[in-house]
């Protein structure tokens, strides 16, 4: 009976010691490791869509094992540049470390997929996504296509270019005040009404009209010059 007793306690020491061991693994993970985890946190929520790389430069052993009887607290305020620094900070023994790194963020982003001329109307086939680190680049870029449909190019585009804010603007297609047609299709049937726009309207973009017959406010997509559709592109 007593060996039994003797066996089972043996059993149970040896199973709560498992947890035991995996809490005591991450309480002494190093303080590298702890500032990475910390800041790749940080960038994710700043840009949840991008794939987050962080190198956070090597520390002495010394420092990188130091230890601290409580929470370590980390300040750092994410911004633009690729190189940061974050500060360490022990409360019990007191002790503050800078922590130097380097962020990556990498997304895919609109690109020509030809050269382009001044005054081209951006459509599907003129653009393809490719991933960069978006921390390197100083312009403002765009992630869905979608937005760049029906912009005009401002100026002459090499091929694999990055779409920039600063290279396209909006081509407007019906300005406000400008007589349009109203289209609505009815199965297959297109009808046809006339309307003063109100508002100025690019490609896809939704805008309201003053139908001409009835006085009434409707809205449309512009589909193409002078025309905007009730039913949508």
């Amino acid at each position: 009976m007593k060996k039994n007793i003797f066996s089972t306690l043996i059993t149970l020491i040896a199973m709560l010691a498992v947890p035991v061991k995996g809490t005591q693994a991450v309480e002494t993970a190093s303080l590298t490791q702890k500032a990475q985890h910390y800041l790749e946190e940080q960038y994710q929520k700043i840009n949840p869509m991008a794939r987050t790389i962080v190198r956070v430069s090597p520390l002495a052993t010394a420092l990188d094992s130091r230890r601290c009887n409580g929470p370590i607290a980390f300040i750092h305020a994410p911004g633009r540049a690729t190189r940061t620094t974050t500060k360490a900070i022990c409360n019990q023994p007191a002790w503050t470390i800078f922590i130097s790194a380097t962020i990556e963020q990498w997304q895919a982003v609109a690109v020509t997929s030809r050269a382009l001329s001044k005054g081209t109307i951006l459509g599907d086939s003129d653009i393809y996504l490719k991933e960069f680190d978006t921390k390197s680049l100083t312009s403002p870029y765009f992630t869905n296509p979608g937005e760049l449909i029906g912009r005009e190019i401002k100026r002459a585009v090499t091929s694999n270019q990055i779409i920039s804010a600063t290279l396209v603007e909006k081509k407007l297609l019906i300005r406000k005040g400008d007589l349009v047609y109203i289209e609505a299709n009815k199965g297959a049937m297109t009808v046809r009404m006339t309307g003063t726009a109100q508002q100025d309207g690019s490609l896809g973009e939704q805008i309201s009209v003053i139908n001409s017959r009835s006085s009434k406010q409707v809205y449309g997509y512009v589909k193409s010059q002078g025309i905007i559709s009730v039913n949508g592109l």
